[in-house]
């Protein structure tokens, strides 16, 4: 389990290194499922504090709280994969237009790996953003780790795109 642990640490410094290395591996189209439907559940605990105090609000005009947070679950747990699925297609499709060599796994592999791998800062920024005493640092936190999140899923796939050709001892 440590080296679960340091590929995600690496993953902050080296995204590509950790891709190629994962990629060398082998995995499996369930390995990355696995990745995918753990980041977000992660994803799914760590809002589940904003979503709560919406259930009671004037929006849901007398129906249970359960069903804000029921359809909250659903959404993130079945109908994000499909959509992280296509965002995983599309970034393929658009890295094989500039000259790309890698595969749809590859291209699965660097979103749904830099998704699992950013959810200690995805909790951070979160817990940031809802303390209501630091205001725009707060703000500013989100919109970091937004962009760092984009670069290393970025920096991961143009690795992965990059060397799918080049055979490694």
């Amino acid at each position: 389990m440590s080296a679960f642990w340091r590929d995600i640490a690496e993953t902050y410094v080296h995204p590509g290194r950790v891709m190629r290395r994962k990629a060398a591996a082998g995995l499996s189209e369930r390995q990355l499922l696995g990745y995918l439907m753990g980041a977000l559940f992660i994803a799914f605990l760590v809002r589940l504090p904003v979503v709560i105090p919406l259930s009671h609000g004037p929006m849901m005009d007398g129906a249970p709280p359960e069903a804000l947070i029921g359809s909250y679950f659903v959404a993130v747990l079945f109908f994000a994969p499909l959509f992280m699925y296509l965002v995983a297609m599309l970034s393929h499709l658009i890295a094989h237009m500039v000259g790309g060599k890698g595969d749809g796994q590859r291209a699965r592999l660097a979103l749904f790996w830099s998704l699992l791998a950013l959810q200690p800062l995805m909790i951070v920024t979160t817990t940031l953003g809802n303390l209501a005493p630091l205001g725009r640092f707060g703000a500013l936190a989100g919109i970091f780790g937004a962009a760092w999140s984009l670069w290393i899923w970025l920096a991961g796939l143009s690795a992965l795109e990059r060397d799918a050709g080049v055979k490694r001892p």
